[in-house]
């Protein structure tokens, strides 16, 4: 699946919405730098972790 800036995806484990800011290599090449929907939170994660709206286990 290919992440894209400036879009909504899902944590896989806990269901958090996040909204990707851009794509960063600290930490690692494939990790984006990500904002909670719901806190406002700054994190950087794999894009392993996000899953897209048209992800089978999105609900």
């Amino acid at each position: 699946m290919e992440i894209k800036a400036d879009s909504t995806y899902r944590f896989v484990k806990s269901g958090n919405l996040v909204r990707t800011v851009s794509a960063t290599d600290y930490g690692g090449r494939g990790n984006w730098i990500v904002v909670r929907i719901d806190s406002g939170k700054e994190m950087i994660v794999p894009s392993k972790a996000l899953i897209d709206s048209n992800h089978p286990d999105w609900s």
